[in-house]
């Protein structure tokens, strides 16, 4: 099954690249949890969550780019962790942002909870980065994340 998890997975970040938050969560499920400590709220537990994470995201970014590097596919052809280049060009000032990244991506592997077939979806995603930001894209990231949770009260359940 790792044909079409890896195909599921470069359409999720064909989605991301083209600043597209449709095409970015159309591969994943409603239920998903996503964590990514790039984010005001690193932790997006549901599809609402994550589409106003990735528009958050948009809003900050001229171009975005994963340049996968490497795959590992789990034993059971559902799961699969992702060794990226990542390359990103803030809005304000023209930043370049390249840092390594590792995406670990589970699937439904085509089957809701009951068994049943289901269309296959990305149902947890987590990054991992070898380093936090630094210096002032750290300090410009603490802030904007500051002010984008002030303005942005998550709603309790």
């Amino acid at each position: 099954m790792s044909a079409p998890v890896q195909q599921l997975v470069e359409s999720m970040l064909a989605g991301v690249q083209a600043l597209d938050v449709d095409a970015a969560t159309a591969t994943m499920s409603d239920d998903i949890v996503l964590y990514d400590p790039h984010y005001p709220y690193p932790d997006m537990v549901g599809i609402a969550a994550v589409r106003e994470g990735l528009a958050w995201a948009f809003t900050q970014m001229a171009s975005m780019r994963f340049d996968v590097e490497r795959w590992f596919f789990g034993a059971d052809g559902t799961s699969v962790v992702i060794e990226t280049s990542t390359h990103h060009v803030l809005k304000m000032g023209s930043k370049r942002l390249d840092f390594p990244q590792v995406f670990v991506i589970d699937t439904n592997g085509g089957t809701r909870d009951d068994g049943e077939p289901d269309a296959l979806r990305i149902i947890r995603m987590r990054a991992y980065e070898p380093y936090g930001p630094h210096g002032s894209t750290g300090f410009g990231l603490k802030i904007g994340h500051g002010i984008y949770r002030i303005t942005h009260r998550r709603r309790l359940r």
